[in-house]
This record gives C-alpha cells, sequence and structure tokens, in this order.
C-alpha cells in the first residue's frame, strides 16, 4: 500500500512540474528520445582483410541505416549482400570484444578476399580467376593490375555458355595439377593448355619449352610421380635447356624428350625416348 501510495505521490510530483514546466519537460522527453535512437541504431563496423577492395565499396552495400538489434538478427543476410562482390571468397560477423555494453553496437567484418590465379580466355573474354575456379574479373579489371605478372596464363578451356561443367572440372584439375608440380618440381609455372583426353601441357617460368603430364583417365602413372620424373629429368638436362623443344611425361614409365632440329644426333635419340625411373 505504502509503494502504491509513493507512486501516486511522484506521478502527481511530475505532472505538476510538467503543467508548471512544459518547455523544459518537451526538451527532456526530445532529449530521453534522442538517446533512445542513438543507443538503438548508431553502429561502429570494423573492416578487416581488405587488400584489393576498399572501404567505401564495402560499405556501400551494407545497410547501415538498420538498426543494431536489426544487424544481430540478419548477419546472414548481411554475409550474403558481400559475398556477391565477385571478389569476395567468405565474410565472417562477429562483435567487439570487451564488456557487454562496450561492444552494443560495434560488430567486426572479416572479409577474405578472393586471391587471382589464372588468366584465361573463355567464349571471347579474357578472365581472371582465383584458384578454386571462381570467375573473378575481366583482365581489365583495375583492381586486377597488381596481379597481372604473376598470373598463370590458361589454354584450352571449354565455353562458359555451353559447357559450365566442364569448365568447372578443368579448373579444379588445373588446380590438383598446380599443387602436385609446385611440390614435385618445385618450379613456378607460367602457363598450361588442356589437352586431348586430359593431358596437360605446361611451361614452366624461365623454360622455353613445354612439359606434357598425362593426366586423363587412362593415365598410367600418378601424377606425383610423374612431377617427381619431370624434376629428374630437369636436372640432367639442365645444361641442354637451349636445345630442347618438348618434353613428354604422358606415357607409361617412359619420358620422351625431343631436341631441337639443330642437334641431329640428339633427334635420333628423342625417337626412342629417355626412359627415366
Amino acid at each position: 500500500m505504502r509503494i502504491l501510495f509513493t507512486l501516486l505521490v511522484t506521478a502527481g510530483v511530475v505532472t505538476l512540474h510538467v503543467l508548471d514546466n512544459p518547455i523544459g519537460a518537451k526538451k527532456l522527453v526530445e532529449n530521453l528520445s534522442s538517446r533512445s535512437s542513438s543507443v538503438w541504431h548508431d553502429k561502429e563496423v570494423r573492416i578487416e582483410g581488405l587488400s584489393v577492395l576498399s572501404r567505401a565499396e564495402v560499405e556501400r552495400v551494407l545497410p547501415l541505416d538498420q538498426s543494431v538489434l536489426w544487424w544481430k538478427l540478419h548477419s546472414t543476410d548481411i554475409q550474403s549482400r558481400l559475398e556477391q562482390n565477385p571478389w569476395v571468397q567468405s565474410v565472417s560477423i562477429s562483435e567487439c570484444e570487451g564488456s557487454r555494453g562496450a561492444s552494443w553496437g560495434c560488430f567486426v567484418l572479416s572479409i577474405k578476399e578472393r586471391t587471382p590465379t589464372y588468366r584465361a580466355t573463355v567464349d571471347n573474354a579474357q578472365w581472371v580467376i582465383d584458384r578454386g575456379g571462381s570467375f573473378i574479373a575481366p583482365v581489365g579489371d583495375p583492381a586486377a593490375k597488381g596481379y597481372s605478372q604473376n598470373l598463370i596464363a590458361v589454354h584450352g578451356l571449354a565455353s562458359r555458355s555451353t559447357s559450365p561443367d566442364v569448365v568447372r572440372g578443368q579448373l579444379a584439375a588445373a588446380s590438383h595439377l598446380l599443387g602436385v608440380l609446385e611440390r614435385e618440381v618445385r618450379r613456378p609455372i607460367q602457363a598450361l593448355e588442356f589437352l586431348d583426353q586430359g593431358d596437360f601441357s605446361v611451361y614452366f617460368r624461365g623454360l622455353a619449352f613445354p612439359v606434357v603430364f598425362g593426366a586423363g583417365q587412362d593415365a598410367k602413372v600418378p601424377l606425383a610421380e610423374q612431377g617427381q620424373r619431370c624434376a629428374q629429368v630437369l636436372l640432367r638436362l639442365q645444361d641442354r635447356f637451349a636445345d630442347i623443344q618438348k618434353i613428354d611425361l604422358a606415357f607409361d614409365r617412359v619420358g620422351v624428350v625431343k631436341f631441337r632440329p639443330a642437334a641431329p644426333e640428339a633427334e635420333q635419340q628423342s625417337s626412342q625416348g629417355t626412359e627415366v625411373k
């Protein structure tokens, strides 16, 4: 009963104060309303992981006008918005570290950008492609200029418009090949071309001749072993690189080294093949 009486007295005092000073009461209400709006809408957004994209490009698609509570409940929607950018591979959203009150309205966007790996002509257009096979942007995209010198040229890709599954399979195979040869041959790849029956022709950086690897369904030698054989052949012939026209490892247990016509005695050797065990 005493509590109820106290509340009634307080309400009466507040009412009299409002009636006596309406302007001050209005300012008080406006101030409280402004603070409440600020708490619910003001946000601090920290963006991490940007290298190619600018902060302005990211903020352009962010729902900054939505409330803090909306952000907390719709993180997947924000992620999907950002991942529509072809340069974005993945996004994670978390709250800032600190006490619960200090972290309210503070969000961290951790963005993982795609890294261009290949440069390929597909359907009469040149594209920058990442190692996972995702088409990022046309070669002329300003954001791709910093990578242009280190991209691996890929030839022989199928059409995206008529054979998209084939293209994805080719790029997955290229990624596998790249990983194996980086490990076994230990030479950077400058270009690769898809040949018939799933074989690859590879140009290693600094070498003027291609090396053919068997990677189709009929390949009898594992790709890792072919890479090891390639490393051995290159080591043995390192003083004759200028004479080599092509190395073909797409044979069962035999690597064929074809020399340039300027060395006729080497032509006879190339026709017989060079076995590397």
